[in-house]
């Protein structure tokens, strides 16, 4: 740490930091937002982030040694970010989450890092403290805590892999189960928890660097303004990122999982083969597709099918998931529009909307894949030959 608490620039964003998370810690625990259970754990995120920046900003403004005991507090925030970054991905992807006794297994690390490492530093007065604080100051870490800031750093990166492939799944499941996809929620969360977890890649990276430690505080303060910065924003652009997140997964060995899971793999080759006939004929015949809210759920309702043999029947016979197989459909609807000469005054837009899509960037990246060419190359592809005979 060193001199990096009394460098100016780190005080200028110290400041900005305590303001920007305090708000935003308050508002995501006591707003109407805190109904969403995933914003409770967020919250706690960031009022826990701001306990590494207390000390440094009581002792620039010489009032440290009036509250001491705050030293010691940023101990408790590398092994908690880890679970409480898993637990928010948790909140938000997986339907019914609730803090069950299992899961405080995961603070295990930390119960026994202040237990056994960090207790006596805890039971010690203030003056003690803060000679210990002033001391950090002067000699900076030692290489023995340098390991631990390492070991810690590794913890977290554990955790970012698990919440990583928690929102693969997630991603997955819903192009399994709905036809509107709206990326803005999976694409959060990765860049939430991506941006958490510069500091500890910036630790491991730096370890064998004879600078180690030097800009440790200043990348820490510039990645959580960052982030606070991208919550403000995504507060003000999209507030339903902090609502309930759609179409959540089932949680783990729940009774809707095992029913995905399990009964899908009772269903006989000729049995698949009927439930295939029957899709496509209603999908054809009743154009489901054309409402931009399908999910598979309602579709399996209208055909009287279990919407996990649904699922198995598109993935195994046609070789797609759901999303893709609807998008299909809507993309050969949206061809017809731009191949009729009365379409020709309609935007793509309302093509698009016509179609079932439920945005333009949804349709363009759709019909991108199917084609290998945008809608609008697709229409001019269709009047060059007009313009070139008339």
């Amino acid at each position: 740490m060193n001199n990096e608490i009394t460098n100016p620039v780190n005080l200028i964003l110290i400041i900005i930091g305590l303001f920007l998370g305090l708000s935003l810690g308050i508002f995501l625990l006591f707003n109407n937002s805190a109904k969403n259970k995933a914003n409770i754990y967020l919250g706690v995120l960031v009022l826990l982030s701001l306990t590494y920046f207390g000390p440094g900003f009581l002792f620039r403004f010489g009032l440290l040694e009036q509250y001491p005991h705050i030293i010691g507090t940023s101990k408790l925030v590398p092994l908690s970010m880890g679970p409480l970054t898993y637990l928010y991905v948790r909140a938000c992807t997986q339907k019914g989450f609730k803090m069950r006794p299992v899961l405080c297994l995961h603070f295990l690390p930390l119960a026994l890092e202040v237990l056994f490492l960090q207790l006596p530093f805890f039971l010690q007065n203030g003056t003690e403290k803060y000679d210990y604080f002033i001391e950090l100051i002067k000699v900076g870490e030692t290489r023995e805590s340098q390991i631990g800031f390492l070991l810690r750093s590794a913890h977290f990166i554990i955790y970012y892999a698990l919440s990583v492939h928690l929102v693969i799944k997630y991603k997955k499941h819903i192009v399994n189960f709905t036809s509107a996809v709206d990326n803005a929620f999976h694409s959060w969360i990765l860049v939430f928890i991506s941006i958490h977890a510069l500091p500890p890649f910036s630790v491991i990276i730096g370890f064998t660097s004879s600078n180690f430690g030097k800009y440790t505080l200043m990348i820490i303060l510039l990645c959580f303004l960052l982030f606070s910065f991208a919550v403000f924003i995504a507060i003000m652009v999209k507030p339903e990122l902090f609502h309930s997140f759609p179409h959540q997964m089932p949680l783990p060995n729940s009774a809707e999982e095992k029913t995905q899971k399990y009964e899908s793999s009772n269903l006989l080759e000729d049995k698949k083969e009927i439930f295939l006939e029957k899709l496509v004929n209603y999908v054809e015949k009743e154009q489901p597709y054309l409402s931009p809210e399908l999910t598979l759920t309602d579709l399996a309702e209208q055909i009287q099918i279990p919407s996990h043999y649904l699922s198995q029947v598109i993935n195994e016979k046609l070789n797609c998931n759901f999303l893709d197989f609807i998008n299909g459909y809507r993309i050969e609807a949206a061809k017809k529009m731009l191949l009729n000469d009365k379409s020709r005054q309609f935007t793509i837009l309302s093509i698009a909307y016509d179609a079932g899509f439920n945005s333009k960037s949804t349709f363009y990246s759709a019909f991108k894949k199917q084609t290998g060419t945008t809608p609008s190359g697709f229409r001019k592809s269709l009047q060059t030959p007009r313009t070139m005979t008339g």
